[in-house]
């Protein structure tokens, strides 16, 4: 048990050795000792992601990716599968940049079905440049079958490159992005992996790259060949978050090394079935239970939700609010990162006492 009393969907709590990294002394991120600490940090970060290609560390937040993913691999059309706020953001930026985007909508709470998914490329007479999928919907609690939806894009549209949101499930979802035939994969570090917030990893296949070397006008910080370039020579294109890089490289080597990437998946498996089964009483999930996410739960209690989350707060606890259209109705729980299923019993022994008094 490691006394965690804060159960956000992001950021989540971070342990404090994984803290205390951040205050090592300085060093230039051009010299040999960064040069280490970058080759390390990016070894470890492909069986994270599910791959034996390219693994990049961006110094920015997972929504800066999602418009780089766009920037560099998709010159004119684009679908994005939603199921949420946050698949729905994909679509935002996309609209930002001009480009035609078409939408299939699972709607709130529901996974996207790759049966559906099937039946409207298979209606579009123009392929699309890239369809985005989202591998876990945080607002939601919804966790999609990515695996199955990207086998349907290459069946269906084969040049179309599968861009994943994967924000809220690496690091606690097994991800496989060479099996699964993912093109790019993003990750902010403040939920799975927990650490502060700041930083974005992400992974790029050779097609990705393809693609990108034939886009003009990609930008400059967010440049893909411009990482590759630089991951080629063991560095990052421009000054990162060196204490970042500290904390990533202690995190994924005890998450690989010490926990193992298998007991991980098992545990965030326990806790999201444990809160299900210890809220049942007094409150339901608000999205589809057979895609009930390992990482967030989305709840619709039979009172108040912030009337709940405060009598938490003053008892030590902080849950997560709905988000978006779900957010007077709804609270969330973030059982994830380096959170324990003793902590996450722990706190809710506390919310049965609250909500059942």
């Amino acid at each position: 048990m490691t006394n965690a009393n804060f159960f956000v969907p992001g950021p989540t709590w971070v342990r404090p050795e994984i803290l205390q990294e951040m205050t090592r002394p300085m060093i230039a991120h051009r010299s040999a000792q960064f040069g280490d600490l970058f080759l390390r940090v990016v070894a470890n970060l492909k069986p994270l992601f599910g791959t034996t290609g390219d693994t990049f560390v961006a110094s920015c937040s997972g929504t800066a990716l999602l418009e780089a993913a766009l920037t560099n691999c998709v010159p004119r059309r684009v679908l994005v599968t939603t199921s949420g706020a946050f698949a729905e953001r994909w679509m935002a930026i996309a609209e930002s940049l001009g480009l035609e985007v078409d939408q299939l909508n699972a709607g709130w709470g529901s996974a996207v079905d790759p049966e559906k998914l099937a039946d409207h490329l298979a209606s579009r007479r123009t392929q699309y440049d890239a369809v985005t999928l989202t591998h876990n919907e945080t607002s939601t609690g919804v966790t999609n079958d990515v695996a199955a939806l990207a086998r349907v894009v290459r069946e269906q549209s084969p040049n179309s490159l599968i861009l994943v949101d994967a924000v809220s499930s690496l690091g606690g979802i097994p991800v496989h992005f060479d099996d699964w035939g993912f093109d790019v994969c993003l990750a902010s570090v403040q939920k799975g992996i927990a650490l502060p917030p700041g930083i974005t990893v992400f992974a790029v296949s050779p097609r990705a790259l393809a693609r990108a070397a034939k886009r003009p006008y990609r930008g400059t910080y967010l440049d893909f060949l411009s990482y590759k370039k630089h991951a080629d020579d063991g560095n990052v294109p421009t000054t990162p978050s060196i204490p970042h890089f500290y904390a990533l490289a202690k995190q994924l080597d005890d998450i690989i090394n010490v926990e193992t990437l298998d007991a991980r998946y098992r545990r965030h498996e326990a806790m999201r079935e444990t809160t299900i089964r210890r809220t049942a009483a007094y409150a339901e999930l608000a999205s589809d239970a057979d895609h009930a996410s390992a990482t967030v739960s989305a709840l619709l209690p039979n009172r108040p939700p912030d009337e709940l989350r405060a009598a938490m707060k003053t008892r030590g606890f902080t849950l997560g609010g709905g988000y978006g259209k779900w957010k007077a109705t709804t609270f969330r729980i973030g059982h994830m990162g380096d959170i324990q299923l003793a902590d996450l019993n722990t706190m809710l022994d506390a919310l049965e006492e609250v909500a059942t008094s």
